[in-house]
């Protein structure tokens, strides 16, 4: 049989077209918002692959809807990089995760974060972020441990739907009770390390909740009694203002002294015996 040729222009354009193909998923709005982006952050050596040659589904950092090309991912962590957070990423309303974790980003968090609509995941930690927390910073998971933010909690977190809070290792100061509620979705809590100050003791434990790190802040009153039946993972309330005795469960008893100590007047085990 004999074999078929073709010109060579035919196997170019086989060659060429998964290059062409993934250059047709990239959003345009979208690459010129990243574009923005790089140049906010003075384009770090580390996002050298995000030039107007390529498609951005292709840059580190980035992921995209594989139909419509729009970016519902943004990676830019660890890079040292010291700017505000800009405006640009406004303009990514396809965005579903942001992670600025890690470097050295300062003044507010903008309110816009909070307003893009399909966003579930945010990490702002280890920066050095200033001021209130935004009240649309309604996030289902939502990271900013080790900033400098100030103020109370918003509002607006008494209703949010949040799965996992972060805010361990900034200044926050105020009421904190609202974030629980035995109906709501909540499965880790960590409030460490800031001024906190409410009365712990009718709080409803959420009943997905197995992580609550809540130490080094200002809680009074004391352990609700339904902590001792939940299955916890992480568990720790030492240096706080809590008193009375702490609830004895399978599960609380995996937990030493450290997790209860340094409250104003907590006994039991694994504390002193209560008098």
């Amino acid at each position: 049989m004999p074999s078929t040729k073709y010109p060579s222009f035919v196997f170019l354009l086989f060659l060429t077209a998964p290059l062409f193909a993934s250059a047709a998923r990239c959003d345009k709005a979208d690459k010129s918002a990243l574009l923005a982006i790089k140049a906010a952050f003075n384009n770090p050596p580390d996002l050298s692959s995000w030039t107007s040659k390529t498609s951005c589904c292709t840059w580190n950092g980035i992921d995209c809807n594989a139909t419509t090309g729009r970016v519902t991912s943004l990676t830019i962590f660890a890079l040292n990089i010291s700017a505000p957070i800009p405006s640009a990423i406004s303009k990514l309303t396809a965005l579903q995760s942001l992670n600025l974790a890690y470097n050295r980003l300062h003044g507010p968090i903008p309110p816009f974060i909070g307003l893009l609509p399909e966003l579930t995941f945010l990490r702002l930690d280890g920066n050095l972020l200033t001021g209130t927390i935004p009240s649309t910073l309604t996030i289902l998971d939502l990271s900013l441990v080790g900033n400098r933010l100030t103020g109370s909690l918003p509002p607006s977190f008494a209703k949010a739907n949040f799965a996992d809070v972060d805010l361990r290792d900034n200044q926050l100061t105020g009421d904190a009770s609202f974030l629980f509620g035995r109906d709501k979705n909540l499965n880790a809590l960590h409030l460490s390390n800031n001024s906190f100050k409410f009365d712990l003791t009718n709080v409803e434990i959420p009943k997905g909740l197995d992580i609550l790190v809540i130490d080094h802040n200002e809680i009074n009153g004391s352990i609700p009694a339904g902590v001792a039946a939940i299955k916890w993972l992480q568990f720790d309330v030492s240096y706080n203002q809590l008193c009375g005795p702490i609830p004895q469960g399978r599960y609380t008893r995996r937990f030493g002294a450290k997790h209860f100590d340094h409250n104003k007047c907590l006994c039991g085990p694994p504390l002193a015996p209560c008098k």
